[in-house]
Order: structure tokens, then C-alpha cells, then sequence
């Protein structure tokens, strides 16, 4: 095999690539390159994953190596939704017990070495520039790199979450649904005790609604998620801002009371989006890169997941010679996506307090005029 060619290069090292590079090395594709645009040290806001995902680490084989992390439990959710009461929904009778807090960057980072441990090769701190295709190649796909001497493949996978940088090489489009923001930051328990509570919150409020959860080294996180153009108008770049609507919250901000009020926010756009197409020949998208989710689904880590065996099959067909696979795949993103629109839309539907709110109008106006499939 000549230098830096590879069976599947996989530009993304989030959780999506990885798990799909691990899936890949599970089946028995030996040759994979990760390329990752950042590092992995940089801090990411925390992620709730539900208890299920036990089965998805462990058809990656990774789920003993997992539970040796230390990730916080998820006792289960209880919210402030439709009504002012408190609704619980904890998870003392699943089958599998209780689901995480994950330290995201504790828990990306875990996914690279588990990927590496197979033999293969990941290399981060670098972007991915540009791609061409050469005809009757053995590796048609070309990459080139900023800082990394360019890599041919068989078959690239688009891992580069909401921008879809690979998939856009080839023609897709990301047909958006809904655009909204996400507001967070971390508040500091110095007090063990105000961490004890290992239930997700959620509360609806005027202007969206409020998420906090408990997470490794005595941290809560705290998120405001609301549409973009309202986030503008209210000015939530500036904390004091958001700060004034937190204190406005009820069980929100009773929950933070006591810990230490962090010095900065965060903020990601938080898009409902499908990419049309999610997989063509010699190449497929996955994760967030093919399909985003409103973050009131907590379906983001889970679908990475799935996202990534589902992947690994299709691609070991396609590298067989059978397109099929590419082709079921793409009909899976489709129908999961559609299936996803029509919980969130219900879940959205069961506010009613706010009719006049801009938020909440755009989402019945949203609503009124969506059709599925």
C-alpha cells in the first residue's frame, strides 16, 4: 500500500467518526485514517446520554473500557413542561439501570484512544482543506490538508458535524428545518452537596427553555436554548443578559443556588437539518455532518453512535462491490430524521403557556404548516 492511503479516511474525530472507525476496525477493514481539526483537550459543554446506549458500546466492544470512565450517573429527567408542576421520569425500572453525564471532552478523547488501540491511525490539529476525485484509481478519493501531506482512499466518510465540509465536495445540500441557539455555562459545586442531584432539569420558560445537569468534578451545566433571531434581539452574547433570565427561572436557578457563577458563556447553533443526499458513491455522512438534532431529542451522542455502525456495515458492502448498502443507509438517516420532527413536534406541542411569546409562536407557526416524508 503506497504512504498515506487508506481503505476509508474519515475526516471528523468526534464521536461519530470515531465510532465509525471502530465499527470499521471491528469488521475487519484494517487500513483507516481519523484526521480531527482540533485537539482533544479543549473543553466541551457536558452531554446526557440515556441507558440504552449500553448496547451501542457494546457492539463497538468498548463498553468495559467505558465503564471504567468516570462519568457522572443519570438517575433520569424530571421537567417543568406544559405546566409549573414537576413531571419525573427517572429511570429506577430500565433494564439497563441509569444513563450518563458524560465530560464530553473526557469522553471524545476515550473514543480516539479505544480507535487507536485497534492500530488505527489518528492524527488531530488538522483541517481538511479540499478533495478531488481521479478516475480509474485504485484510490480515486484525494484529500488535501493544511498542515498534513494529502490522502488518497477508496471511500471518505464526512464527519465534520453541521458545516458537512466532505459532503458538500460532492454536491450535497443541507436542507435546514428550524435554526436555534444554545446558551451555557459551567457553575462550579464547591459544596459537594449541591451536586448530589443526579437528575436532568428541564424547564420551559417565555423565550425557550432552560437544561441543567450534573457533571464530573462537582460542575453543573446550565443551557438557555431559544431561536436565534430571538437571541439577538435579547442580547444573549452578554451574560448579564442571560443572567437576568436565569434568575427568572424557578427551578433552574433554585437548583444553581450556592455554587460559584462562572466568568463566561458558551453558545452553538443548535439547527433541525437533514443533508440531502447523506451517502453517495464512495462516500457518507455521518453524525451531526448528516443529520442534525434539536438538543431537547438528547439523542446527540446516541445517533453519533448508531450513526457509526450502521456506517461501518454499509461502507464494508460498498468496499464488496454492493452499493446497497449506501442505499439503505441513506434511507435509514431519512426515516429517523422524519421520525425525529414528529417527537420533537409533539413535545413542543404540550407548551401551551406562552401562545403570544415569539419563541413559542414560531414554533406553532412551524408546526401549522410541516408535513412529513
Amino acid at each position: 500500500m503506497r504512504d498515506f492511503c487508506f481503505e476509508v479516511a474519515i475526516i471528523g474525530g468526534g464521536p461519530a467518526g470515531t465510532a465509525t472507525g471502530i465499527a470499521l476496525k471491528n469488521m475487519g477493514i484494517d487500513s483507516v485514517f481519523i484526521v480531527e481539526a482540533g485537539s482533544y483537550s479543549k473543553p466541551k459543554i457536558g452531554e446526557s446520554i440515556p441507558p440504552n446506549t449500553q448496547t451501542l458500546l457494546q457492539r463497538l466492544k468498548i463498553f468495559d473500557a467505558f465503564s471504567l470512565q468516570h462519568h457522572e450517573p443519570c438517575l433520569g429527567s424530571y421537567s417543568c413542561w406544559g405546566s409549573t408542576q414537576l413531571g419525573f421520569n427517572d429511570n429506577l425500572f430500565n433494564p439497563y439501570g441509569a444513563g450518563w453525564h458524560l465530560d464530553r471532552s473526557q469522553f471524545d478523547l476515550f473514543m480516539a484512544r479505544q480507535f487507536k488501540a485497534l492500530s488505527g491511525v489518528l492524527v488531530d490539529n488538522t483541517r481538511f482543506d479540499n478533495l478531488s476525485v481521479m478516475k480509474n484509481d485504485l484510490y480515486p478519493i484525494k484529500l488535501s490538508f493544511e498542515n498534513h501531506p494529502d490522502v488518497c482512499c477508496r471511500f471518505v466518510v464526512d464527519a465534520t458535524g453541521q458545516s458537512a465540509k466532505v459532503a458538500r465536495k460532492f454536491g450535497a445540500t443541507v436542507n435546514m428545518q428550524d435554526l436555534m441557539v444554545s446558551f451555557a455555562a459551567y457553575f462550579d459545586c464547591q459544596d459537594t452537596r449541591l451536586n448530589e442531584n443526579k437528575l436532568t432539569l428541564l424547564e420551559a420558560v417565555e423565550h425557550g427553555w432552560w437544561y441543567c445537569a450534573s457533571l464530573p468534578n462537582n460542575l453543573q451545566v446550565v443551557s438557555l436554548t431559544t431561536d436565534i433571531a430571538l437571541a439577538k434581539k435579547l442580547r444573549l452574547k452578554q451574560p448579564e443578559n442571560w443572567y437576568s433570565l436565569l434568575k427568572n427561572s424557578i427551578h433552574i436557578n433554585s437548583r444553581i443556588e450556592g455554587t460559584v457563577s462562572p466568568n463566561r458563556l458558551n453558545n452553538w447553533k443548535t439547527p433541525s437539518s437533514l443533508l440531502s443526499p447523506p451517502a453517495g458513491n464512495g462516500w457518507l455522512a455521518v453524525g451531526d455532518a448528516a443529520a442534525c438534532y434539536d438538543p431537547i431529542s438528547s439523542q446527540g451522542i446516541y445517533k453519533a453512535l448508531a450513526n457509526g455502525l450502521q456506517a461501518a456495515k454499509a461502507i464494508v458492502q460498498w468496499l464488496d462491490g454492493d452499493p446497497e448498502g449506501l442505499t439503505e443507509y441513506r434511507n435509514k438517516v431519512v426515516k429517523d430524521f422524519v421520525n425525529y420532527l414528529e417527537q420533537r413536534d409533539y413535545f413542543y406541542g404540550q407548551e401551551q403557556r406562552w401562545q403570544e411569546a415569539e419563541f413559542w409562536a414560531k414554533r406553532r407557526a412551524y408546526l401549522a404548516g410541516l408535513k412529513y416524508g
